[in-house]
């Protein structure tokens, strides 16, 4: 079953189009990388899942050695992601307020693409305005030009 959530989670992220998932999946291939990593754990893990208990039932060893020896592997593993992940936090950091802050920029409220929808979402539900706070929009040439201040419709200034 948890190879089915995680193959799921994969899919998911390559799959939604209307959440903050779009906008960081143009910041790199970094999240899409992730994405089919989730998908090929998944995968392996409910092979393996399977394995384990068609060894169990037929008390076949070789197949519970298998199942134990690909569970160490996939810990290993886990552990490894979380590192990585734990040390270049920062880095990612760095990399999803680049993508924003050039998404802020290039905003243009008369023309729509999917990653300008992604944003107006991630500010719907999140009920924030920018990266920072609302004064990210003054960057933005378009909005700032208008004779009255303006921000998009998906912006809960404060």
């Amino acid at each position: 079953i948890l190879g089915a959530v995680i193959l799921g989670f994969g899919v998911w992220i390559l799959a939604d189009r209307s959440s903050f998932v779009s906008v960081l999946q143009t910041s790199s291939g970094f999240l899409q990388t992730g994405a089919f990593v989730f998908v090929g754990v998944g995968v392996v893990t409910m092979l393996m899942g399977f394995l384990g208990c068609l060894g169990a039932v037929n008390e076949v060893r070789c197949l519970l050695g298998l199942y134990f020896a690909f569970l160490l592997l996939i810990l290993i593993a886990q552990v490894a992601a979380g590192t990585l992940f734990y040390f270049n936090v920062g880095q990612l950091k760095q990399e999803m307020g680049d993508v924003v802050g050039k998404l802020i920029r290039t905003y243009n409220a008369s023309g729509q693409d999917s990653l300008q929808e992604a944003w107006d979402y991630v500010q719907a539900q999140v009920k924030c305005c920018g990266w920072v706070d609302f004064r990210n929009w003054t960057d933005n040439a378009d909005l700032m030009n208008r004779t009255e201040l303006t921000f998009p419709c998906s912006c809960q200034a404060a």
